[in-house]
Order: structure tokens, then C-alpha cells, then sequence
């Protein structure tokens, strides 16, 4: 079924729901028991939002305001609500007036190279690229949320944050270098617009935003032309901006007095409803322990690749169980399918459905998300390296589905590593609830076609031709993600490798460099958690043998449940005490998607790029040196 944002609030459609229950029938339909949960949410909808540029020495000032859909866009098909036009959730409210400059990525570093080239960015607004993941931002090593670029500018005194789609990110497949855009090539189209939300924790913040298309930007930039200094002044992270066959200089401004920008924001904020979709497979040995895995049913847009991808593979995953069940299959654990809804509105419900089966704090293991199951080649997977042994177990057993694989396994394609990161439901349900979790799949890698993210443009057609036309890495999705669940919820040790945990902290100490910092008490933490990991692997191994020794011996079942409760615990020993905020609770692990180039110690992390060093020793002489 076709995605949509957001499900119903009072005044609008329940249509969500009917998709809910879609998903039930059919998971019921595969011999999964399954019911619709319904939980209260706050949300935000479009409501009075504007960006126009204006020359104030005109009789009519307006020069032009920027489209809020998409050229040529898709409706949402007969009988459905339509797509609701561009905005920020949960932005800052407010209408703004105010001059303006360009600040590239909208990130710290950019501020500090406009102030120390003497333009002032106070209360002025700013206009930069969007962060989302692109092979340019890999080699940058730039891993931001458009969250920290909202923060970021609300802390440099800007007005305002307009965020457009440059080119740059796009690589060789652009319409500069002859390439015709989408739907005649593969190029982003000039009026693509960028949708998203702003906060994870679902508030607002200071300043007013909204995403815009790079169509809209070039007058924008151009009339900051010949004004400030140009781009090519600074560092190597400002060159290559894709707009210079437009004309486009790059240069920072700020925008003379006369050409001013107006941003308003004005979003309603509904009560309303999510509607989740929860599957269970009863555990035949050890039903109190559990193995869930889910994705999000809700997108901005058609959603073909972010989230129906995922839900299409998440709906063949049940029915490839319903199939085993049928045939006398029962895992030694209880499974649980989610199909939640609300992850594109920061994720309202999902928190809620978890602190209502609170029993699944000493029950769940493990979650496997899905956001993207197959937009493009590049495969990731990213969040808690607890959940590596089995990722490997399920990528090894699945051929690479590219043309000139030579028959090489996913695992051969993939390092075997689990990087830092949560994606999906998984950030709340790891970052928030502190339960192990990946998130996986593939998206676009260099070379790729750019992916249409959030936009009215992620359509069945764009897959059909450059995303995953013969649904090849949704198939091969499937697979891993049906394999690795199995391996959770079948082997009477739940499979886990405790010192990758230990391994990825003393490689992460690496990133942690300030001066004044001492980390001596933090190595030492953390070097016996490492021995302390080796010790419990060794006596899990040999324990493990014993039992395949005497798979029935109902001694070893007893200690294999001790360790499998050591497990489940191991994740919640890394729970912020003094969380900085309720939703980022993961001493380890930030709360970011799968395009992030990420370290660990995200609190910590964040007092050293802020040079707070007071702030940074409170976090190494806190929880940190409590690891073991």
C-alpha cells in the first residue's frame, strides 16, 4: 500500500488506521496472531507558511516565494487525502522579516568562518544545504541531523533556517553535467523538496524553518551575488556548491538592506491518534524472552523507498514465518512483528506502545529495523554492536544481488561491523529505552541515482526505474532480516559476542581529544569491561557446547536462561543516570540515522565540539568511569 504522513488527528482522515488494519488482516492472514494498538499523540500539521524573497525598494516588493509542492508530482490517488505540502514538523513558530546569509552547511564550523571573516549572523536568517547522507558528506566525514543544524543556528542568534537540496550532493548524475532530471533521468528535480522533522523529542524550537527546493534557492543565492565573501575563501568543506551553472556564486552576504527574506512558520498542533500494528509469535522454550523487529508504515510522501520499502519486506518476513508456523515450526522465543506508525512526526506512540508492555524492559533482547529496504546499493547496518553475530549470520547466508557479485555473500559486501547510530524506531527504542538495536538496509551509495528523500518524487516509478527496479535488495532484505531474527529467536544461547561492546569503546576512545581532558579513568572502565566480556564470552562458548552436548539437559536450559538474562541486560547498563534530554537516555550510542558518520559518547562528544571542558569532565567522572 501507498504510504502517507502521519495518521489522523481529529479533523483529518483516518486513512492510516484503514492501513493499520490492512496489515493486520493480511499478517492474520499468514497465520500471525496480531492487533491494532491505538495511542494518543500530540502532533503538527501545515498551517500558514511562506518563503519569499523581497527587494523593499520595489512598489511590490515580492521578487518571489518558493513553491510548497513538487513540479509534475504525483497526487495521492482517488479517494486518499493528498500529500500535505512542504514544512518542517515541530520548527519554531514565528514570521520573520530579516536579511540573510549563506551559511553552507549550517553547521558550527561555518558560523565561526563567517564570523571570522567579519559577517555578522545574528539575527538574520540563514540559508543552507540539506545534511541528508550523500557519498560527498561521507568523505567530508560530516555526520549532522538537520535537528543539530536547527540547534546550531538557534544558538548563533539566527532568525530563521531555510534549508534547500544542492546539487553537490548529487555527484556525477546531475543536470549541470547533461544528465536530464527525474522523471526523464535520474537527475533530483529542481523542485524536489526536502520534508523532515526537526526535533526528535516531538518540541519546538526557538526559530522558524522551512525545507525549500533548489529551484527556489537560485534567486535566493544569486542575489547575494558580488556580497560578502564567496565560498572559494574558505575551506575545503565550502567548495563545489552544484548551483554555478545557474549563476550561482556562492557568495555569503549578508544580503544588501533592501533584499530581505520573509519566513513564516505556523503550523497547527492537533491531538490526534497513531494506529500500531503488532504481530506475536509465542516462544515455545523460553517464551519470556523476546526477539522484535518492525519498521514505520508512515512517510512524507508516496513512500516507495522511505517507509513502504521497509513495509514490504516487513509484511514478506510474516508471511515467510506464517509459511514455517504452518508447516510446525515454533521458535524457541517469542517474536514480535511491529508495523508502527509516526516515526516521520518524531516518533509519538511508540514510546507510549513501550511503557504500556513494560514487562518487555526485562523480556526484549533485540529490535531489527527496516526504514529502507532496498532505495538504492549501498547496504548498512548501523546500531548496537551486541546485535553483530547475528547480522553476520544472516548476511552470510545471502548472495550479493549486484550483477558482478561472483557469487560473494552480503557479508563479503558488508565489513561485519555494526556502526554507531540508530535509525527508525530503533532511536527511541536504543536511545530512549536502551534496548539493543540495529537498523539496516540499503540506500543510495556513490554512483547511485540521487534517492527523491521526503519528497513527492520517492514514487513507485522512481524505483521502478533507479531505485531497485527488479526489487533485488528488497528481496535480499528480506532474506537477512528473516535469517537474523531467526538466529535470536532459535539458538538456546541467544547469539552474542559481549566484547564487541568492549572492542568498539576502546576503538571509540580514539575520538575522544580535547585538552585539559584526562581519560585515564575512563580507559581504565573501560579496559575491564573488556576483560570482564572475554571472561562471560569464554564461559557462554563453553556452555554453548555443553548443550548441543545435551540440548535437552534441563540444568544447562536453567543457566542458559541466566545468561540470556545477562543479555538482556547489558544494553541498559549504559543508561545516561543525567540524560540531557528524556529521549536521549544512551550513554554509547546517539539517536542518528543510518547517513551519519557518528562517534560514541554523545553527550560527551557534544561538550568537546562546544569546548565546554567542564561540562566534558562531569561525563568522565560520572557514568562513563561506572561502566563495570
Amino acid at each position: 500500500m501507498q504510504g502517507v504522513v502521519l495518521g489522523c488527528s481529529k479533523q483529518r482522515s483516518p486513512f492510516n488506521e484503514i492501513r493499520g488494519q490492512w496489515t493486520k488482516d493480511l499478517w492474520e492472514g499468514f497465520g500471525i496472531q496480531a492487533n491494532l494498538t491505538t495511542h494518543e499523540a500530540n502532533l503538527t500539521y501545515p498551517g500558514d507558511h511562506r518563503v519569499a524573497l523581497l527587494d523593499l525598494n520595489l512598489k511590490d516588493p515580492l521578487v518571489q516565494e518558493a513553491r510548497r509542492i513538487e513540479d509534475t508530482a504525483p497526487g495521492a490517488g482517488p479517494g486518499q487525502k493528498p500529500f500535505i505540502p512542504s514544512f518542517f514538523a515541530w520548527a519554531g513558530v514565528g514570521n520573520v522579516t530579516a536579511q540573510y546569509v549563506f551559511a553552507n552547511f549550517g553547521l558550527r564550523e561555518d558560523y565561526d568562518d563567517l564570523l571570522n571573516a567579519n559577517v555578522t549572523v545574528r539575527g538574520r536568517i540563514a540559508v543552507v544545504k540539506t545534511v541528508f547522507g550523500s557519498s560527498l558528506l561521507r568523505k567530508l566525514h560530516m555526520g549532522v541531523h538537520r535537528q543539530e543544524q536547527m540547534q546550531v543556528a538557534a544558538e548563533y542568534g539566527l532568525a530563521g533556517l531555510i534549508v534547500y537540496t544542492d546539487p553537490q550532493l548529487d555527484g556525477e548524475l546531475t543536470e549541470a553535467n547533461g544528465y536530464e532530471a527525474f522523471p526523464d533521468g535520474p537527475a533530483r528535480p529542481p523542485s524536489m523538496i526536502e520534508r523532515g522533522v526537526m526535533s526528535f523529542a516531538g518540541s519546538t524550537f526557538a526559530i522558524p524553518a522551512m525545507p525549500i527546493a533548489f529551484a527556489d534557492a537560485i534567486p535566493i543565492l544569486r542575489a547575494l551575488n558580488g556580497y560578502g565573501p564567496s565560498a572559494t575563501e574558505f575551506g575545503e568543506r565550502w567548495q563545489g556548491g552544484g548551483l554555478n551553472y545557474k549563476d550561482v556564486h556562492y557568495n555569503v552576504g549578508p544580503s544588501p538592506n533592501n533584499i530581505v527574506l520573509n519566513l513564516c512558520n505556523k503550523p497547527i498542533f492537533p491531538d490526534g491518534q497513531v494506529h500500531h500494528v503488532i504481530g506475536t509469535i509465542p516462544g515455545s522454550t523460553f517464551p519470556d524472552e523476546v526477539i522484535m523487529l518492525g519498521t514505520h508504515r508512515d512517510s512524507w510522501s508516496p513512500g516507495a523507498g522511505d517507509g513502504s520499502s521497509g513495509s514490504s519486506a516487513l509484511n514478506e518476513v510474516a508471511r515467510s514465518f506464517g509459511t514455517a508456523l504452518a508447516q510446525g515450526w515454533a521458535p524457541s522465543r517469542t517474536i514480535i512483528l511491529a508495523s508502527f506508525e509516526g516515526v516521520e512526526f518524531s516518533l509519538p506512540g511508540t514510546q507510549d506502545w513501550w511503557e504500556q508492555n513494560h514487562w518487555l524492559n526485562t523480556s526484549a533482547f533485540a529490535y531489527l529495523n527496516v526504514v529502507s529496504a532496498g532505495a538504492a546499493s549501498k547496504f548498512h547496518v548501523q546500531g548496537s554492536p551486541l546485535l553483530g553475530r547475528a547480522m553476520r549470520y544472516g548476511t552470510g547466508l545471502v548472495l550479493d544481488p549486484n550483477i558482478n557479485a561472483n557469487n560473494q555473500t552480503m557479508l563479503d559486501v558488508w565489513d561485519g561491523e555494526v556502526s554507531i547510530g540508530t535509525g527508525g524506531d530503533a532511536s527511541v527504542l536504543l536511545g530512549t529505552e536502551l534496548l539493543s538495536s540495529v537498523d539496516f538496509g540499503f540506500s543510495a551509495g556513490e554512483g547511485d541515482p540521487p534517492f527523491p528523500y521526503h519528497s513527492l518524487y520517492d514514487t513507485d516509478e522512481w524505483m521502478d526505474c533507479y531505485g531497485d527496479p527488479n526489487r533485488e535488495y528488497h528481496l535480499t532484505t528480506t532474506k537477512i532480516w528473516s535469517l537474523a531474527v531467526f538466529a535470536l529467536a532459535n539458538d538456546v544461547l541467544i547469539p552474542v559476542t559481549t566484547n564487541e561492546y568492549a572492542v568498539l569503546l576502546q576503538g571509540s576512545l580514539e575520538s575522544v581529544d580535547m585538552p585539559g581532558l584526562h581519560i585515564s579513568s575512563m580507559e581504565n572502565a573501560i579496559n575491564d569491561l573488556h576483560q570482564a566480556t572475554l571472561t562471560f564470552d569464554t564461559y557462554a562458548d563453553n556452555l554453548g557446547s555443553q548443550i548441543l552436548a545435551q540440548p535437552d539437559e534441563p540444568k544447562l536450559l536453567s543457566k542458559a536462561r541466566e545468561v540470556n538474562q545477562k543479555y538482556i541486560k547489558i544494553e541498559r547498563i549504559f543508561a545516561d543516570p543525567h540524560p540531557q534530554s528524556s529521549s536521549d537516555r544512551h550513554l554509547i550510542i546517539p539517536r542518528v540515522p543510518y547517513y551519519f558518520q557518528s562517534s560514541a559518547f554523545p553527550a560527551l562528544q557534544e561538550s568537546i565540539a562546544a569546548g565546554n571542558l567542564s561540562a566534558a569532565e562531569v561525563s568522565i567522572s560520572g557514568p562513563l568511569v561506572n561502566l563495570y
